[in-house]
């Protein structure tokens, strides 16, 4: 498997989802940016079996090189990383108590004390430093490796210290550690070939796996060596690709909570009985994409990218196509707040007709292909915001494995223009590898070597700078205008009030809609 094509499944959202001084990290333990199901704890009962309905199969099952939605919810209850992410993407604990780096490139983490994995072993240095290794061999492409330089160097310091030497300052290194791909794996077990991970989930986590049915669900129960011990006694998921299906089935109260992308769904569960609704923004982002290195492309003209990019009216895009739900965002994602630029080539109609005019297309015509429901909602919109600057757009629906064909993996690309959408992780300065040519795999993208130097600027630049770099990078890449992020993604988590008490953050950028799973609980029967 080629670096490109994983990182294709990581950066590539719709394709992942179906079928984001010193550095302490003592941190705050309590959970900031979450909702809380308000239940007294005498209605809590102990034990049982907490029922998810999963939207998507879990279908690559090593973390070195899943790094794509549908796997990543799985892997952060069965595995954890060395640092978590809280309701407000801040950084704390996780298997690690504490991080402090020495230097602008040199981490120290100490490992909790006290942690096995789910057979019994403890975890130890060796683990870390091992599975580091894997992560950023060359060879072994790993989604991690896109954030992490291969030429970082591991060591073990002391069986519970751990030393991260970098080539380079990064400012993703930390929230790369932070997420789903930078999991702890049972190393030792792996080494010995008692374990592959490609089909077997061995972890330090709450949960882990007494039974799968692929396709169909799986089981997870208990680790009894859990460091965060969950109060139920079982998870099942089941595996329902239909929205239908789970509304159903929310309302029979056959599964206790699940999720969905769909924009109105709020809506749709209105009448479905003590079920609890909570719209989470991620930091993930829609994005229309424009085929820029095609031979007989228009867009192969900065000028005419510019001018769709000042046509579109994103506020439009976020009332009309998903519900009034999302933030309009530029390339680094607005749910990260107030480091998020504001997209430089705003909504200008004229500005638009303008550009056209000076590039010499008076009757510009292009097809917008999309592979789902809420993106064929967003190309309508966009439909409609380039008919008033004089573009005739055609749209089409592709079934999702076409679709993935003609625009992500085909060489040349077969499309004019698509709407996608992009995971952002937890860090602001992550999504910019999209456009990073020297790592995105994307055959339809500009290389320019200014907004290339940027992005590498905004990725290694101090704190004291970084505001200001990422400014500048998402700038450069607004002018350069070939994926053209819109609007944020966000998600809708469902639950039964009368049958179970969860907690949901405000907001996630790792796909990880249970990362308060331990805390789940049934309530006692009145």
């Amino acid at each position: 498997m080629s670096r490109r094509s994983v990182l294709r499944g990581m950066l590539v959202g719709s394709a992942a989802i179906s079928g984001s001084g010193v550095l302490a990290a003592c941190g705050k333990r309590e959970e900031s940016g979450t909702t809380a199901s308000t239940v007294a704890d005498a209605a809590i009962q102990r034990g049982g079996t907490i029922t998810w309905g999963k939207p998507a199969e879990a279908t690559l099952l090593d973390p070195t090189t899943g790094g794509v939605g549908s796997s990543m919810e799985l892997f952060q209850i069965v595995y954890d990383p060395l640092i978590a992410v809280d309701g407000e993407l801040e950084l704390i604990p996780g298997l690690a108590q504490r991080w402090e780096s020495t230097s602008e490139t040199e981490f120290l983490f100490t490992l909790r004390d006290g942690v096995r994995f789910s057979n019994g072993r403890p975890l130890t240095a060796d683990d870390v430093v091992a599975t580091f290794e894997r992560y950023l061999d060359p060879r072994m492409a790993s989604a991690l490796a896109s954030f992490i330089s291969t030429e970082t160097r591991v060591a073990k310091v002391d069986a519970r210290t751990i030393r991260f030497t970098l080539p380079s300052p990064s400012s993703t290194f930390l929230s790369a550690m932070a997420s789903a791909y930078a999991v702890i794996l049972p190393m030792s077990e792996v080494a010995a070939g008692r374990i592959d991970l490609s089909k077997q989930l061995l972890g330090t986590g709450p949960f882990m796996v007494k039974s799968h049915k692929s396709g169909s669900g799986w089981v997870l129960v208990r680790n009894p060596h859990a460091w965060q011990e969950p109060i139920a006694d079982e998870l099942v998921i089941r595996i329902m690709p239909d929205d239908n299906a789970r509304i159903a089935a929310l309302r029979d109260g056959s599964i206790d909570l699940t999720y969905f992308d769909v924009p109105d769904a709020e809506r749709l569960l209105a009448d479905v009985p003590d079920t609890e609704v909570k719209v989470q923004d991620r930091t993930d982002f829609y994005a229309l994409v424009l085929n820029a290195t095609g031979r007989s492309s228009p867009f192969t003209d900065q000028r005419v990218r510019q001018a769709i990019s000042y046509a579109i009216d994103r506020e439009q895009i976020r009332e009309i196509a998903l519900a009034g739900t999302g933030l309009p965002t530029g390339a680094v994602s607005a749910a990260f707040g107030d480091v998020a630029p504001a997209p430089t080539l705003a909504h200008d109609p004229e500005k638009a007709r303008a550009l056209l005019a000076e590039a010499g297309e008076s009757d510009l015509s292009f097809e917008i292909v999309y592979p789902g429901e809420a993106f064929g909602r967003i190309a309508q919109v966009l439909q409609q915001n380039l008919s008033a600057i004089g573009v005739k757009v055609e749209l089409g629906s592709l079934e999702e494995g076409v679709w993935v064909d003609r625009v992500y993996t085909q060489r040349p690309p077969k499309f004019d223009a698509t709407v996608s959408w992009y995971a952002a992780y937890v860090g602001p300065a992550q999504a910019l590898n999209l456009w990073n040519v020297d790592i995105s795999p994307f055959a339809f993208q500009v290389r320019d070597a200014r907004t290339q130097s940027l992005i590498e600027r905004a990725q290694q630049a101090p704190e004291g700078e970084a505001e200001e770099a990422l400014r500048a990078a998402s700038e450069a890449i607004d002018v350069q205008a070939s994926t053209i992020p819109l609007v944020t993604k966000n998600a809708t988590i469902a639950w039964r009030t009368d049958l179970i008490k969860v907690a949901v953050d405000d907001r996630d950028g790792n796909i990880h809609p249970l990362r308060h799973s331990p805390e789940y609980a049934l309530l006692k029967a009145a």
